[in-house]
């Protein structure tokens, strides 16, 4: 049985990584081969999924902007005499961008002799993902059975619904400014980290070799915070296993310059997912808007530091 496109397109990406991870385990015993195909595979079944979803929550969006002009234009066909089935065929000829298909279809459903209350239950069904969109078809549905003046509600939604979406744009102008900031921050953080590196890096050599010329030790010596792990099964030595496979995948280095290079990394890399889902949620009052801000800060702040770290530090 064939799965609904939707469907396939939202799990191919997941199918491709899960297939990489297995090939990854079973035909690669070398751990840093095995660690950049996880990796890769990881990308592969994220990156494509949040599009996915941000280019859905955009459609969304778009469909928002255009319902205001699409309900006023239901409401002027209706008072030159239309009946609401007639004015939704007038109307399914004009183009209002992402919201054009929907009404097509509410359209090609009246042909079939589906009931108005149905089309709008099943536009709302379609649109669960937008609660403006399914409190519109409510109120539409509601004012088409109690046999009153739908143009006029019809206007007085567009009305508030115009309203709402001048408040979010006022909003997201205001907001615009924060979001920089956490752009701001995210990159300053990258260049704190750039400069421990250039600090404890070689402060960690030179006690090391110290330490080899018979130096004296004391509190203020680097040492690999990891040494305590080596033939080690505690659960508190599991970052230490994770920074070891982060080293080998990027030639990081060893000992205490492979423990702070690959910390600086995660930390770079959990920053950065995070700081652009909080930038999304600030600016545009959304966490999946925040995806395309998480992946710019991560990419960026990654490849600056592996970059800095294997050919600068």
């Amino acid at each position: 049985m064939k799965l609904p496109k939707k469907l396939e397109m939202k799990h191919i990406p997941l199918i491709i990584a899960a297939n990489l991870i297995v090939l990854s385990l079973v035909f690669y015993s070398n751990i840093a081969i095995m660690g950049n195909l996880i990796l890769l595979a990881i990308i592969i079944g994220v990156v494509p999924y949040g599009l996915f979803a941000y280019v859905g929550y955009k459609k969304i969006g778009d469909m928002e902007d255009q319902l205001p002009t699409f309900l006023l234009d239901l409401a002027e066909a209706q008072k030159i005499g239309m009946t609401l089935p007639e004015a939704l065929k007038q109307v399914s000829t004009t183009d209002y961008g992402k919201l054009s298909e929907e009404i097509k279809k509410m359209n090609d459903q009246l042909s079939w002799g589906i009931s108005v209350q149905n089309i709008m239950d099943n536009f709302a069904n379609r649109m669960k993902k937008s609660q403006m969109i399914g409190r519109v078809a409510r109120i539409i549905i509601e004012a088409y059975d109690s046999g009153g003046d739908i143009g006029k509600t019809m206007e007085a939604t567009a009305q508030d619904i115009t309203s709402i979406k001048e408040a979010e744009k006022e909003r997201k102008a205001l907001t615009s400014q924060h979001t920089m900031v956490m752009y701001a921050i995210y990159f300053i953080f990258i260049g704190i980290v750039i400069g421990l590196s250039q600090t404890l890096i070689p402060m960690l050599n030179m006690n090391t070799e110290s330490s080899a010329g018979g130096g004296l030790g004391g509190l203020m010596v680097f040492q690999d915070p990891c040494l305590s792990c080596v033939q080690a099964s505690n659960i508190y030595c599991i970052n230490c296993s994770v920074i070891s496979v982060l080293c080998k995948m990027f030639d990081l280095g060893t000992g205490g310059s492979c423990y702070y290079n690959g910390l600086f990394i995660l930390m770079a890399v959990i920053q950065g997912i995070f700081t652009g889902l909080v930038a999304g949620q600030i600016g545009e009052g959304s966490v999946i808007a925040g995806l395309k801000h998480s992946i710019i800060m991560t990419a960026s702040g990654f490849g600056t530091l592996i970059v800095m770290l294997k050919f600068f530090l």
